[in-house]
């Protein structure tokens, strides 16, 4: 969005002295970075994830697009990611934030008159709102958690027949092929994972990840205003991730299962890229250890954790 505006302060601003010296106007503090909340949409399946979010159809969310275009910025241009691993198939059913910054840009400068020093015609100004930063939130049911040693390509598992260290005879069901379906690992709301330091292979948990900042805007908080959203939209919005047994057709059957149906009790996981750890344990989120290191895009990653209470009531993070 832009708006264009007429600096009108220097009518009011101008003393004696300002009128000896010629002082230019005085600059408007910059406005707090906002945020937009963009919840899963359906019109993302026709996104064409070989081209740039410049070149899309129509129909997808400006907002997404504005969140595209950080993350390519960050780990296309950057980082070496292939554009078409960018964008995957969790992206149409993820929440997405996206913190925007107002940037003052000057259309024509003030004109005072020479001899007078009296203001001829005030600033015009644009302010534009620029996206500088963006986090998704990926829902239950997930994936099988990686592979230790794992070296996987949009998601895909490539060195399957080499030696990894192994973690336990539980691993053995999460690798198992029946887990991949169309070349793509099966989510399923019941599947068992492998139990980890802080994860017992079966609590839904939801996954925060594709965190990325603007270089020119890091270190300013950013990226914490955007963890601290997405968890308190989670806190309060703990079960909206549940699955119904109304929507299963469970109740058409006559059966109660409410008590089996999995649900979020406060369980973040990341996969963190290694030179992130210590960022996201700013968050209070600790590295599971049993997790190993495996490498997404070439990029090494880690696996790590977060609990935090549900209902009223807040986590806050520094």
């Amino acid at each position: 969005m832009t708006r264009v505006t007429m600096d009108t302060s220097s009518f009011s601003s101008f003393t004696p002295r300002e009128l000896q010296t010629d002082r230019p106007p005085r600059e408007p503090a910059p406005p707090t970075p906002f945020i937009s909340f963009i919840k899963p949409q359906g019109q993302l399946w026709n996104y064409n994830r070989h081209k740039t979010h410049e070149d899309q159809p129509g129909n997808i969310p400006k907002a997404f697009l504005d969140a595209m275009s950080v993350r390519e910025k960050v780990y296309v241009e950057e980082q070496g990611v292939a554009l078409e691993n960018e964008f995957d198939s969790d992206d149409h059913r993820s929440c997405h934030w996206v913190i925007y910054a107002s940037v003052l840009t000057t259309i024509l400068p003030a004109i005072l008159d020479p001899r007078t020093g009296k203001l001829v015609r005030p600033r015009v100004t644009r302010t534009t709102s620029l996206p500088i930063g963006t986090l998704r939130l990926v829902p239950f049911p997930h994936s099988a958690h990686p592979r230790d040693g794992g070296i996987y390509l949009n998601g895909l598992l490539t060195n399957v027949g080499d030696p990894v260290r192994p973690r336990s005879s539980e691993t053995v069901q999460a690798l198992q092929p029946q887990e991949i379906q169309g070349g793509n690992r099966r989510n399923s709301l019941y599947i068992r994972d492998f139990p980890t330091t802080f994860h017992n292979g079966q609590e839904p948990y939801v996954k925060l990840g594709r965190l990325a900042v603007l270089k020119e805007y890091r270190n300013k908080g950013i990226a914490g205003q955007l963890v601290r959203a997405a968890i308190t939209w989670m806190q309060t919005n703990y079960t909206i991730f549940n699955p119904s047994p109304s929507v299963l057709g469970f109740d058409r059957l006559g059966m109660d299962v409410t008590g089996q149906l999995p649900k979020w009790r406060g369980l973040f996981c990341i996969h963190a890229q290694e030179e992130a750890v210590k960022v996201w344990e700013r968050y209070g989120f600790k590295v599971d250890e049993k997790m190993g290191k495996w490498w997404e895009e070439g990029i090494p990653h880690v696996g790590m954790w977060l609990r935090v209470p549900v209902g009223k009531g807040g986590h806050t993070v520094a």
